[in-house]
């Protein structure tokens, strides 16, 4: 997932011990993921030893999503692969454990966030099973926004931080994203955004990443919300607007500075939807008007005059192209 540098390559990575030889698991564990994949010397500190994760790089930064039995995880010393990067650490869902950084012990909780540094030692034990997930960020990309980070390490951030509430979302959305540079590059700089506003540090760096980073991750719940509820007719600006607690005008604006507007940016989704299902096998039995339906067009005659100006040919077409393919 990064090099020597800890410098991210756009990959991403599933990784589950059920997979493993059961007389060679924990060795390979150890050795594939610990000190592969996290720079990590791990012990396990039960007999029934578990552990899955799933990894997504992007340019400055790496996310994972685990969940493991009891262990304890050690920084590895090993000069190849010092890095200075800032880690954030959460647990999902109640657990019991401690993170042992910089001459301080800390107990795992429910929600609460801690930073971290690649740079110097590290020990976190969870004596139950966990889920967790853990952000990269390279130090070089959050110092031009958060300064001197170094006191807000083994702080911890509370879960009822909006910024880190919005953080958290936003890093959820990762998941799905597909790979694409630009868009890459955009969703690292608004996480470092966000850090810097759960962190507190610096009143100047707060200002400068609230407009971005509060904007951003606020635009990202409402889209989130949207492709949620597509398939509701009612579907409206006002409807979203109550449903995140800001005004109407505000939802718009959101759009607008993305370069669009929250109808066409329905429209596209909606549109989006019965394409895919149009071109998926498993929708084959549906008639094309149901599928529209479930997507949120109420008016069958508007649908197919906006999907033929949006992808060229009409969804009867598609359909049809589909069977003929899968035909040959």
């Amino acid at each position: 997932m990064t090099d020597g540098r800890g410098v991210a390559s756009p990959t991403s990575l599933r990784f589950s011990t059920a997979t493993l030889p059961e007389r060679q698991r924990l060795t390979l564990y150890r050795e594939i993921f610990g000190r592969g994949v996290v720079n990590m010397d791990i012990t396990p500190l039960s007999d029934d030893s578990w552990a899955e994760a799933e990894l997504r790089a992007l340019p400055g930064a790496s996310f994972m999503w685990g969940s493991n039995s009891a262990y304890r995880f050690e920084k590895v010393r090993e000069r190849a692969l010092d890095c200075d990067d800032i880690l954030l650490v959460w647990a999902v869902g109640p657990t019991r454990g401690v993170f042992r950084h910089l001459g301080k012990e800390m107990r795992v909780e429910d929600g609460a966030t801690i930073l971290m540094s690649c740079e110097h030692h590290a020990v976190a034990e969870n004596v139950a099973p966990i889920r967790h997930v853990n952000v990269k960020i390279q130090r070089a990309l959050l110092t031009p926004i958060v300064g001197e980070i170094g006191d807000a390490l083994m702080r911890p951030i509370r879960p009822d931080c909006a910024a880190m509430r919005l953080l958290k979302g936003y890093v959820e959305t990762i998941r799905e994203l597909a790979t694409e540079t630009a868009v890459d590059r955009a969703v690292v700089v608004h996480i470092c955004d966000l850090i810097a506003l759960s962190a507190g540090v610096g009143r100047d760096a707060a200002e400068q990443a609230r407009g971005r980073g509060l904007r951003v991750a606020r635009h990202d719940a409402i889209c989130k919300l949207i492709l949620a509820d597509l398939g509701n007719p009612n579907l409206s600006v006002n409807h979203v607007a109550q449903a995140q607690g800001v005004t109407p005008r505000y939802v718009q604006l959101l759009f607008e500075q993305e370069g669009t507007t929250f109808s066409a940016f329905v429209l596209e989704q909606r549109l989006a939807l019965v394409r895919r299902r149009l071109l998926s096998p498993l929708f084959d039995h549906q008639p094309i008007g149901a599928l529209a339906l479930e997507a949120g067009f109420g008016d069958l005659s508007y649908f197919n005059r906006v999907f033929r100006r949006a992808y060229g040919e009409t969804p009867s077409d598609v359909r049809q192209r589909v069977r003929r393919a899968i035909m040959r």
